[in-house]
């Protein structure tokens, strides 16, 4: 069905009447087209919100007419819209947040002085597994108050009783298909919740905020955010919400940029729960927005020893993580992406996840339904030797991000990559070699809410020097082409987006500085002047002088 809508499209795009006059010329431009059969031009026409027409300055302006604006961009590096292709926005947990300094005990003790109601704050992974700090010692500094406490990796939640109660969560509560609670010997919760439990926790606080318009924001502000650094269209991972909640949200946000929504894998009793919430999502979308498929958790993060590896973790002998799922339902997951006319995205972070997602989708189909159907492997850090030939076999796409490339420090001040896999920390997280083997590649921020680590340049410039393995980094024009055309092949839109070429839609930005020739350490600082999705201006720096007349 997906390949049907995307032949729709298409004829769409080339529905422009032939000769029809442009309404915008961008001229005496650097462009990079992301587009192999013409990599650079110095102009293009948009016509109808689309391409129309890409070449030299001279060629395509004679193609103005009366009321045709002209844009000169004055030499400046003009790209193809970004495409974030990873990206999460959260609504604030619920309560005042703990922001005192020191042992998240005392902290905790110290906010409950401002009165009752939840406590809400972040903890490390080492907090998280010490027993010390469990729910009983959140029960003894705060026994009024509810708590809740969110890991970094962003994979799991401590709560007291209170917390517990206030959600309506006791000892009787099963593990969810994907996850499962923290039990001492006796059985009774420790106030852990990992994986789809802590997705579960963090749903029902999420829904007992009384202010719905406050996740719409976040959507607004995260948008208005992305502008500023020319991207236009963003792949939101959406865990905290339902889908139709995510609609409603998108619905009162109206966007200025394209959003992408992949629904969180959350089946209630069975796998084909979730397939059935993506594919029953009727309805009307709303401007700019569109349904892409469905997001599994397979394993965990290395900071929190969750992600599941072939071998030991080099800093916890005898320990390999896990995956969420078994092999059985894994199946059931990859079985449902190929009946489901929607995609599917697999957070794939261990080389033990990697193998067994290969494995499973070797059993299941030939490679050349798993070319039409393209998953999508979120992370794919795992992907090393002889997985790379066979990823690429199967027509998988790998989004990596590549903020996580060497950037987060664990106990020592070691990278994480260096604690937990230790001497073999050089086989993973690949760029080159994926490129080189002809894996598709698409970059997202993994961010939240559009914070520091989404700027798009910060992860060209890491993508491009990679601190932990240069050998493996890749070229400034390869990675924008990852967060371009990549990104919108990983979301089976490359025939409407991604590129500057006739016939897709006229997403643009003009960027301050040349990012493909600037000093790498400058990467960061830059903008984009003039950011423009369909054709229509969404932002534009009014410190500059791009006019048009």
């Amino acid at each position: 069905m997906h390949r049907l809508a995307t032949a729709l499209l298409i004829a769409l795009a080339a529905a422009a009447p032939a000769g029809a006059e442009p309404d915008l010329i961008l001229i005496n431009a650097k462009v990079f087209t992301s587009d192999a059969g013409r990599p650079a031009a110095e102009a293009f026409a948009v016509t109808d919100g689309r391409f129309s027409a890409v070449g030299r300055t001279a060629a395509v302006r004679r193609l103005a007419g009366p009321s045709t604006r002209i844009v000169d961009a004055g030499g400046r590096l003009v790209i193809p819209g970004l495409i974030d292709a990873h990206v999460h926005v959260d609504p604030p947990p619920p309560g005042r947040p703990i922001v005192s300094p020191g042992p998240i005990l005392a902290r905790v003790a110290a906010a409950t002085q401002s009165g009752p109601g939840w406590l809400s704050g972040d903890i490390s992974v080492a907090v998280f597994n010490d027993p010390k700090a469990g729910r009983t010692a959140l029960d003894a500094v705060a026994p009024g108050n509810p708590v809740i406490l969110t890991a970094t990796p962003g994979h799991e939640i401590l709560l007291n009783s209170r917390a517990l109660e206030a959600l309506g969560i006791d000892d009787r509560i099963e593990d969810p298909i994907g996850g499962r609670w923290g039990r001492d010997v006796a059985g009774r919760l420790t106030g852990q919740a990992y994986e789809s439990a802590a997705t579960l926790v963090a749903r029902r606080a999420a829904a007992m905020d009384p202010n719905a318009a406050l996740e719409a924001a976040n959507m607004r502000r995260t948008a208005d955010t992305y502008i500023r650094w020319g991207v236009t269209s963003v792949d939101l991972m959406a865990q905290e919400a339902t889908l139709e909640g995510v609609r409603a949200a998108l619905e009162r946000a109206r966007v200025p940029i394209r959003w992408t929504v992949y629904a969180w894998g959350l089946p209630q009793t069975a796998i084909e729960d979730a397939w059935r919430e993506v594919d029953t999502a009727g309805g009307v979308w709303p401007a700019l927005t569109r349904l892409g498929g469905s997001k599994w958790i397979l394993d965990g993060s290395p900071l929190d020893r969750g992600a599941y590896l072939l071998e030991d973790y080099a800093d916890q002998p005898g320990w390999r993580g896990r995956c969420d799922f078994t092999e059985v339902q894994l199946g059931e997951i990859l079985g449902g992406a190929l009946a489901s006319s929607h995609q599917v995205a697999l957070h794939t972070v261990g080389d033990g996840t990697a193998e067994m997602v290969l494995r499973v989708m070797e059993k299941l189909a030939p490679a050349s339904q798993w070319r039409e159907v393209r998953v999508r492997m979120e992370h794919g850090d795992g992907v090393y030797g002889d997985r790379i030939a066979r990823t690429a076999n199967l027509g998988i796409v790998i989004v990596q991000n590549p903020v996580h490339l060497g950037r987060f420090l664990v106990d020592g001040g070691q990278t994480y990559q260096e604690a937990r896999w230790g001497a073999r920390a050089a086989q993973f997280q690949q760029l080159k070699s994926l490129l080189a083997a002809g894996v598709r590649l698409g970059f997202g921020s993994d961010s939240s809410n559009a914070g520091p680590d989404a700027n798009p340049f910060l992860n060209i410039r890491i993508a491009s020097s990679d601190p932990l393995h240069p050998d493996e980094a890749i070229t400034r024009e390869e990675a924008l082409i990852a967060y371009t055309a990549g990104s919108a092949y990983a979301e089976r839109q490359e025939e409407i987006k991604g590129k500057i070429k006739p016939g897709l839609v006229a997403d643009w930005a003009v960027l301050s500085q040349d990012i493909l020739t600037a000093p790498l350490e400058t990467l960061p600082a830059t903008t984009s002047l003039l950011t423009v999705v369909g054709g229509s201006v969404v932002y534009a720096d009014a410190r500059q002088n791009l006019v048009a007349r």
